[in-house]
Order: structure tokens, then C-alpha cells, then sequence
């Protein structure tokens, strides 16, 4: 299992991306993205997904060169259009308009149509935070079995995206208090994570075409189903959830596009977009009174009697500062079969 450095997952994606045609800024951009996914702990959204990405390029599904334009605006709101490339690309772009607006006016809302997988989507709104504004982002997509990963509570077939959603709130300076979860039990790629260590899943997240749960990733893409957060008897939460980050962000994000105010897209019925919130917090109090507030919160909740089994409480938010840390000291443990297979990918596109 290599070892790499959050600056060699960059070079070798950058490399790649390039290879296949990207701008030099969208490579840097995605590249980026990836490293910082994996120095946070979620290796479902980093150096792995340059496989899907390199593959989604020569297909044609991600234009590689395009850039996000703005359909429409208003002093507090934007609708963008990524015009089919990165989704860290057109992310990015939305960030800094939403902090741009947010900073002028106190908030900004920015909705995001036609990207494509725009990575850890934790990683907007934290990069928000640090800035000192509360921060909310979600991303849904509701539609076709062909595109789609999770069933609805009580169902077997693929109608809903992991639908993530992400909220982000100022707090120390290496990490803000975050929430970045899929609405579905598990994130897709954790399931490519697990198939890659021919692992299997720590509990039943996945249902057969037939409606038998499974803990083998392997089913999943036999054409199984991912179900939603709480599991084989509480998931009506986590569909509930997922049904309103369809609402927030994919039925808001395609709003402006003529070709969304019909019921169908290319003969199939499909919604996909994202919404991003954002709140400058300097405009409700100072931000350092605000931190040392949450200061007292963590505090307080880390002071609880624990149960058997456990050493700590962490704070939302957590998990991707230690993570950071560590794996900055540490390196990057890259599963053998994903590693083949960038290998075998760096050979056919003639990087070094």
C-alpha cells in the first residue's frame, strides 16, 4: 500500500487532468480538491476519484475546458450555469461570488445547475467558515435508476442521489464546526473505498434488486441500492432528509434553465443541482465573541459521562481537523487497487 504526499496526489492528478485535456486552472483546482479530501479523511472523495474523473473526460460526460457562467443575479443572489465541467470548478466559482454578495450585504444564496461531482462538499462552506460566515450547502439529484444510487425508506429501487448536505460554523482556525454527511447511510464512494480493500461494510447499507439487505459492497453494483440515513428501520429520517436536499438543491439549482421548466430531461425525469447559503456573521457580532461561545458549547457537550466502548465526545468537525493533522505528519495510504489502477492510467496518458 504507497505512501504519498498530499503534493504528489496533486501533481499526479494535475498531470492527469491534463493529459486529457483540462484548462490548467480547472486541473489545480480539482487536484487540490482531491488532496485536501484525503488529508481530511475522506478517501471516498479524494485521490480515487481521479479514475471516475479521467474516465468521465474521454466519454465526454465532463467537459473539460468550459467555464461556469451566471444566468441571472440579484444583489444577494446568483444562479450558475457549470456548462457540463468540474463540479469543484463551478463550486469554487460559487463560493467566491456567494462570500462576495455576503460580505456586501450580509448573505448570499447561489445555486449551481448542469456540474458535475463537485467532491467533498464539506469543503465550500468550511472554507466559508474560516472566514468567519455560517455557511449551509446542499447538493440533490432525484431521477433515473441509470444515474441515481439510493432507494426511498420502504423501497428497493435507485430514485434518489446520496443527496449530501453541509452546515459550517466559525471555530478554531485550523477547522470550523462542520456537519458533511449524505443523506443516504453511507457516501457511494465509500462503498469504492471498501471494494477496494475487498472489505466488507460495518453494517447493512446496501439492498438487493430483490430487497435483501447486504453488507458486501459488491452488490451495490450489481445493481443493488444504497439506503437512506438510519438504517433498515429509522431511514424515514434520513429519506425525509434526502427528499428536501432534492427541493434545496436540485429542483433551486435548475431553476433557470428553460430545458428544467418541463417534466422531462432526455426522455428521462431527472433533477440535479446545488444550493449554497451563506451568512456573514460580522454583521450579526463580533466573530471572536461568536467562537468563544462555541468554545463554551464544545466544552460542555465534552463533558459527558461516556458509554462503554468509547474514549471521547468530538464536536462536528472533528474527525477532519485530527485527520489533517495526522495525516500531514503521516502521508497518505493509497489502497493497492486504486493505485494499480492510476498506475495503469498514468502509463496509457504518458505521465511521468
Amino acid at each position: 500500500m504507497p505512501i504519498l504526499t498530499p503534493e504528489r496526489i496533486i501533481q499526479i492528478s494535475y498531470d492527469l487532468l491534463r493529459a486529457v485535456g483540462s484548462k490548467e486552472s480547472h486541473a489545480k483546482t480539482v487536484a487540490e480538491h482531491l488532496a485536501n479530501a484525503n488529508l481530511s479523511g475522506h478517501d471516498s472523495h479524494g485521490f480515487i476519484r481521479i479514475i471516475q474523473y479521467v474516465r468521465e473526460v474521454n466519454e465526454g460526460a465532463i467537459h473539460p475546458t468550459s467555464e461556469p457562467v451566471v444566468l441571472n443575479e440579484s444583489p444577494t443572489t446568483t444562479q450558475l450555469d457549470g456548462n457540463g465541467t468540474f463540479g469543484q470548478v463551478v463550486a469554487t466559482a460559487a463560493l467566491e461570488i456567494g462570500m462576495a454578495k455576503a460580505r456586501e450585504h450580509g448573505l448570499s444564496l447561489v445555486t449551481m445547475s448542469k456540474l458535475e461531482h463537485t467532491g467533498r462538499v464539506g469543503a465550500y462552506p468550511e472554507a466559508a467558515a474560516m472566514q468567519g460566515m455560517a455557511a449551509f450547502m446542499c447538493s440533490g439529484f432525484v431521477g433515473g435508476p441509470q444515474l441515481t444510487n439510493v432507494s426511498p425508506f420502504g423501497g428497493t429501487a435507485r430514485k434518489l442521489g446520496t443527496n449530501p448536505m453541509v452546515m459550517a460554523f466559525p471555530y478554531q482556525d485550523d477547522g470550523p464546526i462542520l456537519l458533511d454527511f449524505a443523506t443516504s447511510i453511507s457516501a457511494e464512494g465509500k462503498l469504492r473505498v471498501a471494494r477496494a480493500k475487498g472489505a466488507t461494510l460495518p453494517d447493512y447499507w446496501i439492498i438487493k434488486q430483490d430487497g435483501t439487505p447486504s453488507k458486501d459492497p459488491n452488490d451495490y453494483y450489481a445493481g443493488g441500492s444504497l439506503i437512506p440515513t438510519g438504517g433498515l428501520q429509522g431511514g424515514h429520517k434520513g429519506y425525509a432528509l434526502s427528499f428536501m436536499v432534492a427541493l434545496f438543491g436540485a429542483v433551486l439549482g435548475g431553476l433557470a434553465h428553460t430545458e428544467y421548466q418541463t417534466t422531462e430531461t432526455n426522455n428521462e425525469w431527472t433533477r440535479l443541482g446545488t444550493t449554497l447559503i451563506l451568512i456573514d456573521l460580522q454583521r450579526l457580532g463580533s466573530v471572536d465573541l461568536i467562537k468563544a461561545q462555541v468554545d463554551g458549547i464544545v466544552a460542555y457537550v465534552k463533558d459527558t459521562p461516556l458509554r462503554e466502548g468509547f474514549s471521547e465526545v468530538l464536536y462536528p468537525g472533528e474527525f477532519e481537523v485530527r485527520n489533517r493533522r495526522q495525516r500531514r505528519a503521516d502521508g497518505l495510504y493509497i489502497e493497492d487497487s486504486t493505485w494499480n489502477e492510476i498506475s495503469d492510467l498514468m502509463t496509457k496518458h504518458g505521465v511521468n
